[in-house]
């Protein structure tokens, strides 16, 4: 009955579990029962916290269970961000494919328009979508061209 979150209550001078008299000598095994499921719904409910990525409510839950390292750490893995810069020269991948003789027509994410990439492409004109004006994003072709040039 403690894993169904039931615990012993005082009744008068005996203590209760369900309507049943305990016996004296079992109550505080029965609490230390009850305590202890309690901490671990707790601590079950902080890893789904966590899970859900609210790291701030996590952290509460562990402080209000002494676990002081647990809540810091919670909150220092809510506060980390990767940060990944990629320097690619999209210069020298088009100049790849002149030397190669190679043409290509990428196809644009918003319109799904074909654009011509030739030996006379420039790159200037490979930031917006002739047909749709929309902005095409430079990690989306440099990762198009590395495949047609065959780095990938």
């Amino acid at each position: 009955m403690t894993a169904q979150g039931y615990s012993p209550v005082p009744w008068g001078p005996n203590w209760t579990f369900r309507g049943i008299v305990i016996q004296p000598q079992y109550v505080p095994r029965l609490r230390a029962l009850a305590e202890q499921q309690r901490v671990n719904l707790q601590l079950q409910h902080a890893k789904n916290l966590v899970a859900a990525e609210r790291f701030e409510d996590a952290a509460k839950i562990y402080e209000s269970l002494g676990m002081w390292k647990d809540a810091g750490d919670v909150r220092r893995t809510g506060k980390r961000t990767v940060v990944t810069q990629v320097q690619v020269d999209v210069n020298s991948l088009i100049d790849q494919m002149r030397r190669g003789g190679l043409t290509s027509s990428y196809t644009c994410p918003a319109c799904h328009s074909p654009i011509q990439i030739t030996a006379q492409t420039d790159v200037g004109s490979l930031r917006h979508c002739q047909h749709c004006g929309s902005v095409i994003q430079t990690t989306d072709l440099v990762e198009f061209l590395s495949r047609v040039v065959g780095y990938r």
